[in-house]
């Protein structure tokens, strides 16, 4: 597994460093957990929680295009807890993850340059899809503490789409700044009929700086 993170790591350091606009967020992410069991049941009472998340990427315009495709890296932390009331059980998850994303979007109103500068607003609309892997997390049931790491269902990529609306202001050709928000879900990859099946929703505010590569001197 480490060996993965790190062949992501790697690919999307080349990628990102090479991208025509290169951007960096932070924010916060609220998470929750959808557990079934072998058997088809769920738990419930799970409550997700506040989570900080930082992101690095690198965005390329489609032929000068409204359209551009990213790649970026993101850290976040996921959690959630609950209790049992008929078996007085409680329960708690910290998860932190690496996740590698590819996307695409749109952009709507972008000012034009005018007199060789670029003031204004625009809004983008994203969809990516990506993995999460495990960095570190433990789970407390009954106020013991276990290590997540080789537990099958932590300890393997998490796949997700998302969907993304957000706005940017351009400051200069150069340099922007954005705002966005993004709701994601994870998804099973092969045959989960009759297993455990884990699945994390993920809602995410973040705000950011960019710098567009192409036309800084």
């Amino acid at each position: 597994m480490k060996r993965v993170i790190i062949s992501f790591v790697f690919a999307l350091f080349v990628l990102t460093s090479s991208g025509q606009i290169l951007y960096f967020g932070v924010g916060k992410t609220f998470s929750n957990f959808k557990y079934q069991d072998s058997q088809g049941t769920s738990l419930n009472h799970l409550k997700g929680y506040n989570q900080p998340s930082y992101c690095v990427g690198g965005r390329y315009s489609l032929f000068y295009s409204p359209w551009h495709v990213s790649f970026d890296a993101m850290y976040n932390r996921y959690g959630a807890k609950g209790s049992d009331p008929k078996l007085g059980n409680y329960y708690e998850w910290d998860v932190t993850n690496l996740g590698a994303n590819v996307g695409i979007d749109y952009e709507f109103f972008r000012p034009p340059v005018n007199y060789n500068e670029q003031h204004g607003l625009s809004l983008f609309i994203r969809v990516t899809v990506g993995a999460d892997f495990l960095l570190d997390g433990t789970q407390n049931l009954n106020n013991n503490l276990t290590d997540l790491k080789g537990i099958e269902e932590f300890d393997k990529p998490f796949y997700f789409v998302k969907g993304i609306i957000g706005v940017n202001y351009y400051l200069s050709k150069t340099y922007m700044v954005f705002a966005q928000y993004a709701e994601g879900r994870s998804f099973l990859v092969g045959d989960y009929k009759g297993k455990e099946q884990l699945n994390i929703i993920t809602h995410n505010i973040s705000l950011g700086v960019a710098i567009n590569l192409f036309y800084r001197k």
